[in-house]
């Protein structure tokens, strides 16, 4: 019911309702490779000819000055082919360019290796390529590195505030960059309000935890030209940044992506892979790099986010006002900082109509591992903090959660902002499915009490929801796609969108057998490699179905179109006469097989056409850059507490996602339920935790991620199916809408069950004690 092999969890599947069979429900296309093991990943991969070993030396400080380096004793080692270090860069520039983005101008500030400092625990101060693993492991121990320790800053408020420790001493400050939202007059709003509210949350860094470890890859550097097989989610930008760094043109880089274990945003090229590249370079020989659990977790991580909200309601529940502050984490370095900043500004205020808006972002660096992107970057924190808000206000209000969300959401038709669609979802729809999927009625305990528990227990009933709202596909540019046909009525489809468990390949298989009306075995689907010189941003944003389910269906309207013209000059008749019927073509009272009408071209003959999809032009001035839909979903859950020791049990639990349609309904609704079950490690267990100067749980003995007996038996999923999405057949993207409802549906379930609130996730008995007033 659950394709969670992608992430490590204890979780085999979940039981709830059945499910509506669809006609498209066939296996996918990967399945039989993965579940018999002759699916290949990168460490799966073989070695080319005389391949070396990399393994690299982190830094065991988060912040520290480098006093010298010598790795002469590592470079006699046995066999050591070469190390790099910033004293070996032999004329290398050493600094990464940052990719642009819509709305900000940044300057670079990594460089892949450590020149002058390190700034986090893990940053990458030398690697070590040998004939083996162990010997460059070995080699290692023998590079001398001296620091001079400084002094690190974990907490983004604290690395604002005055004689903090600044980590990128030209810039003389922490801040790395602002951002706003605004729209109508804030304080006109306010004036309009009989009641105001302030309200605070938090959020904490984490890390993605896919199965496959981060920063694995083979380079291979021969005769100018680079050749890498890397695990990410988007190759095409990845062969241009590789490009820039070596000083060679964008064709002399060839990315290919073998089968991913799982990204959530954690696979993007790592300092590692630049100096694996650099050392293949100078050595003559392909390297291979193959990363341990504790290397993956000192890679990335999600952005740690605080949240202050102001907000203005009539006396009947009407909002009028929201002033948003916050503050984003995005450890030492920019990476995903103003992706994570801007999406959370956009995404503050929620899915309300609210007339007079302000938000502020600030995001800011701290001695954490640099945050990248993560599933659903920035919305996470944001709708735990809007999702809390509007059920607080709620009952101060003395009004019923589920009835005051009725009164503000976004209905279908309403004007949202400026430069996207109107709202396209219903979300009374998605609330009342939700509600029922526990069979609850959505009314909840307007005066909860944790002294009114039931006799001789004390476990606490509670109930709670929460709403979302993100933006659909959005940037990117251009997507394109190749179909092919041969002879034997064969179709390969061509892309460069990687397969990184969600099922992309299957869903393009999918789109050319619909668009083309012949059998899903007839479809062959290629892995992505930058060779074939078809542009895709990656599989990120949820904005594969929408762009590269766009351009397959494209490049399979053109090709049938190809077909017909053909048909039309070997059989005669109008090429706007011929049809595709049930794999044949079909003109009049007659009907031909493709191979038959294909064979006229020669045995080698195929049929081939590029296909396209290109993103709404942005608008200017607008925050939302081409943004083509809105994706959102409810949830619900019925909990227990217990008052005396803090513990949760989970008893139900309902998400409800607009997809518009799905195309492969296992698994669309495999990404509902992944999501969900993510958004409970989030909620309940996940942390990076960061104590006497060093990250200290980045490994997988130490770092909770939930199993089975954390999710609850009775678990209920399901989609919105309109068809009015802009994606083929009337999808729309959704795999990134229900992991974040978990948390803020658990808070305000907590609430209705003890009248107290928890304010910063993870949600754990120890803080639930603490604000029942018991530690």
């Amino acid at each position: 019911m659950l394709d969670v092999s992608e992430r490590r969890t204890g979780l085999s599947t979940l039981t709830g309702r059945q499910v509506v069979t669809h006609f498209d429900a066939q296996p996918r296309i990967d399945l039989r490779d993965k579940v018999t093991g002759q699916a290949q990943y990168i460490e799966d991969l073989p070695d080319l000819p005389l391949t070396a070993y990399g393994a690299t030396l982190l830094s065991p400080y988060s912040h520290a000055k480098i006093v010298s380096i010598d790795s002469t004793d590592a470079e006699k080692s046995p066999g050591v082919l070469a190390v790099l270090d910033r004293e070996h860069l032999d004329g290398q520039n050493p600094r990464l360019k940052l990719a642009p983005h819509e709305h900000f101008k940044l300057g670079d500030d990594q460089d892949f290796i450590a020149i002058d400092k390190v700034r986090f625990e893990g940053e990458l101060v030398a690697l070590v390529v040998a004939e083996d693993l162990r010997s460059a492991q070995r080699a290692l121990e023998k590079i001398r590195v001296e620091y001079e320790p400084l002094p690190p800053v974990f907490d983004a408020v604290e690395a604002l505030a005055p004689g903090a420790p600044i980590l990128h001493e030209e810039r003389g400050t922490n801040l790395l960059l602002e951002d706003s939202l605004a729209w109508g007059d804030i304080d006109e709003g306010f004036r309009q309000a009989d009641r105001v509210f302030e309200e605070s949350y938090t959020s904490p860094s984490m890390f993605h935890h896919p199965m496959e470890h981060v920063g694995g890859c083979l380079a291979q550097y021969v005769n100018g030209e680079l050749n890498l097989w890397l695990p990410t989610s988007s190759p095409m930008r990845d062969g241009s940044e590789f490009a820039h760094f070596l000083g060679i043109e964008a064709d002399k880089v060839r990315v290919r992506v073998p089968y991913v274990g799982g990204g959530f945003g954690s696979k993007i090229p790592t300092p590692s892979h630049y100096a694996a590249v650099v050392l293949s370079r100078k050595i003559g020989r392909p390297v291979r790099l193959i990363p341990s659990e504790e290397h993956s977790f000192r890679q990335n991580s999600r952005h740690a986010e605080v949240f202050k909200a102001k907000i203005g309601v009539k006396a009947d529940g009407t909002l009028t006002a929201l002033d948003v502050d916050l503050i984003v984490d995005t450890g030492a370095y920019t990476t995903g900082g103003a992706t994570a900043a801007h999406n959370s500004v956009i995404s503050a205020w929620g899915c309300y109509r609210i007339p007079h808006l302000r938000i502020k972002g600030r995001c800011v660096y701290t001695n954490k591992v640099p945050a990248g992107h993560t599933r659903a970057t920035g919305k996470i924190q944001t709708t735990w903090g809007i999702e809390c808000t509007m059920d607080s206000v709620a009952r101060q209000m003395g009004i019923d959660p589920y009835e005051f969300r009725k009164k503000n959401v976004l209905l279908r038709g309403d004007f949202v902002a400026k430069g996207t669609p109107s709202m396209d979802t219903d979300y009374l729809d998605l609330m009342q499915q939700a509600v029922e999927g526990i069979g609850w009625d959505g009314r909840s305990n307007l005066a909860p009490s944790n002294l009114s528990a039931t006799a001789g227990s004390r476990w606490m009933r509670g109930r709670g929801m929460a709403l979302s709202l993100r933006h659909g596909s959005q940037g990117g540019g251009r997507a394109y796609a190749m179909a092919t046909m041969d002879a034997r009525g064969t179709v390969t489809i061509q892309h460069n969108a990687p397969e990184i468990g969600q099922g992309t390949h299957n869903l393009f298989s999918i789109i050319a057998a619909r668009t083309l009306d012949v059998p899903q075995k007839e479809i062959r689907v290629k892995s992505p490699d930058t060779a074939v010189h078809l542009p895709f941003a990656g599989v990120s944003a949820q904005r594969t179905t929408m762009q590269m389910g766009n351009a397959v269906h494209n490049a399979c309207e053109k090709l049938k179109q190809e077909l017909f013209s053909l048909a039309a000059q070997v059989k005669g008749g109008k090429p706007e006469e011929w049809r595709l019927i049930q794999g044949r073509l079909c003109w009049a009272e007659t009907s031909f097989s493709i191979a038959e009408i294909i064979k006229v071209l020669g045995g080698s003959g195929v049929l081939k056409c590029v296909g396209y999809h290109s993103v709404r032009p942005m608008e200017k001035e607008s925050a939302f850059a081409g943004m083509d839909h809105w994706a959102p979903s409810a949830a619900a859950i019925d909990l227990e507490v217990n008052a005396e020791t803090g513990e949760l049990r989970i008893l139900r639990y309902s998400v409800i996602a607009d997809a518009g349609k799905a195309l492969h309904y296992p698994s669309a609704k495999a990404q509902v339920d992944g999501g969900a079950v993510m958004g409970f490690g989030h909620a309940l267990f996940e942390e990076t935790i960061y104590e006497e100067g060093q990250l200290q749980n980045g490994d997988a003995f130490q770092y909770r991620l939930p199993v089975m007996k954390d999710i609850p038996e009775v678990f209920y999923s399901s989609m919105l199916e309109k068809e009015d999405g802009p994606g083929p057949f009337g999808s729309k993207g959704m795999s990134q809408t229900s992991i974040v409802t978990v948390a803020p549906a658990i808070g305000n379930a907590v609430y209705d069950a003890l009248g107290v609130r928890v304010r910063s996730l993870p949600i754990t008995p120890e803080k639930i004690l603490r604000v029942l007033g018991k530690i």
